[in-house]
């Protein structure tokens, strides 16, 4: 599958987003769209394999910032995973051309090497052993026939996007090295299928439709606001 250039994809949305802003209608996704666009561009400034630690981190971020829901109400809210899950599988249920399955099957080789790290296992982590690394390493296999079945992709896409999740978790908190050659691997393969992926849902997003249902992507976290009070600089 040849990955639409982001360029491109952008100046779709950007038709979308003019006729959406005469219309003053759709504001939660306009801004979600022009965040995540705007570190799409800058994460496609980074290359692999030499600047793979900030693609990746800056992939991340434009996912982030299309799923990301904020509440007041911290006692009740949200946690984050619960509502990326949830994000993951509506973008896999308005996946009708199968871009998401088809991005998944070009990297075939990138997300299995991702799904077979025990480093990028939280269960490893509590009792880092060899029985708890062979259990990670027979992963790929358990789930590999969901590659070809387009009503499971959501298997695989949603254990892959915990290992990714494991390694975003490590590189900007600070429990990695830059550039270190430990991790070389599995920052290189997690570059490569976080961006693709996004390339996917933006498409999913922007072509498909899925930016009509104005309610799902409602409330975006911290929307521009002009300032109470005149501040002097």
């Amino acid at each position: 599958m040849a990955e639409v250039p982001l360029q491109q994809l952008h100046a779709v949305w950007r038709e979308q987003h003019g006729i959406l802003f005469k219309a003053k209608t759709h504001d939660a996704i306009r801004l979600r769209m022009h965040r995540a666009f705007s570190w799409m561009k800058k994460a496609d400034e980074f290359a692999i394999p030499e600047d793979a630690d900030a693609r990746l981190i800056f992939s991340w971020v434009a996912m982030n910032t299309l799923y990301a829901k904020w509440d007041s109400d911290r006692a009740n809210r949200e946690p984050e995973w619960n509502t990326r899950e949830s994000f993951l599988i509506r973008m896999v249920e308005g996946d009708t051309e199968g871009r998401i399955q088809k991005t998944l099957l070009v990297n075939r080789k990138l997300c299995d090497r991702l799904l077979s790290e025990e480093h990028l296992i939280n269960s490893y982590w509590g009792n880092p052993s060899e029985d708890e690394a062979r259990k990670a390493r027979s992963k790929p296999r358990r789930i590999g026939k969901h590659y070809h079945v387009a009503e499971e992709v959501i298997k695989i896409l949603l254990p892959l996007m915990t290992c990714i999740t494991m390694l975003r978790s490590q590189l900007v908190h600070g429990m990695s090295t830059f550039g270190s050659s430990a991790n070389r691997a599995v920052v290189e393969a997690g570059a490569v299928i976080m961006f693709e992926l996004n390339i996917a849902m933006l498409q999913i997003i922007a072509e498909d439709g899925l930016w009509q249902d104005d309610e799902s992507w409602m409330p975006v976290p911290y929307p521009p606001m002009r300032p109470h009070f005149r501040r002097d600089s």
